[in-house]
């Protein structure tokens, strides 16, 4: 440095934001020194539980939408969503309904199409639940969230069914495989539509809120048709014998009428001397 004078430099005010944008989105570590990753060896695994709340579980569960949008992904769909989770209907069109916390063990096919939220596909959902594994439509399946009832209906069948929960290493890979699928091209609906070949069957009607897994408070109830009762019988012509038959007054003839009126008056005078 002899014979120039030292000229101080500033940094560029981009470089410093860099530096300052790192500092910011690496966590503060306190006392690392002490752990023993910070030496070189690796963090121990975090011990694999079974779950035990309802938000665990919820991790896994999946809607009719989610479902729909997995639809438009054939190519990963059932790996996709087998050990999954969905809340079913498992009571018929016409019934109130009925739900079950479900496990999805595979997919299987009909003979027949149907529509899941405008997309055609003749798939079906193979679940357990309870002691039953049973072939059910995805549009048996609630966009709804698992209630805390749901959960330890399911908890208990699991106890009494000596089936084992899912664990939190089970969760955590299902849901980078869930992730991944999401992430794969999808089919353009327009072309699912065009290439399905199978007859539809129409769409069941019932009401806007069973359509969307929900439950009516009330039940509902139809007006009776309004039917005229019928006229009264008229008396039999010749009443069985043994039997005490008394005609009423409106169906006697005018000559039985007249009868009648004069055993009346007949009796009156005795029924008077009487007293």
């Amino acid at each position: 440095m002899s014979g120039q004078k030292y000229r101080r430099t500033r940094r560029p005010v981009a470089e410093i934001i860099r530096e300052l944008r790192h500092l910011r989105s690496s966590p503060l570590r306190i006392n690392d020194e002490n752990e023993l990753w910070a030496e070189g060896h690796e963090r121990p695994p975090t011990p694999d539980l079974p779950i035990d709340s309802r938000d665990q579980l919820e991790q896994l569960r999946l809607s009719r939408h989610r479902i729909g949008l997995l639809l438009l992904r054939p190519m990963t769909f059932e790996q996709a969503i087998t050990g999954c989770f969905v809340r079913v209907n498992i009571n018929g069109p016409g019934e109130l309904p009925n739900y079950r916390i479900a496990e999805i063990l595979g997919v299987g096919e009909l003979d027949y199409g149907y529509k899941v939220e405008d997309i055609p596909t003749n798939l079906t959902l193979r679940l357990r639940y309870e002691d039953l594994v049973v072939h059910h439509e995805i549009t048996d399946v609630s966009n709804l969230p698992f209630t805390q009832e749901d959960f330890e209906l399911w908890r208990d069948i699991c106890i009494n069914q000596a089936i084992s929960p899912p664990t939190t290493h089970m969760v955590t890979r299902k849901k980078i495989e869930l992730y991944n699928a999401q992430q794969c091209e999808a089919k353009p609906l327009s072309l699912i539509q065009r290439t399905f070949s199978l007859a539809l069957r129409p769409p069941q009607k019932c009401g806007i809120m069973e359509r969307h897994g929900a439950v009516y408070p009330w039940k509902l109830k139809h007006p009776s048709p309004v039917v005229p009762e019928p006229p009264p019988m008229p008396p039999p012509g010749n009443p069985p014998r043994g039997l005490t038959y008394r005609p009423k007054h409106e169906f006697l003839s005018p000559d039985l009428k007249e009868e009648k009126e004069k055993d009346t008056e007949r009796n009156l005078p005795q029924k008077r001397n009487l007293k």
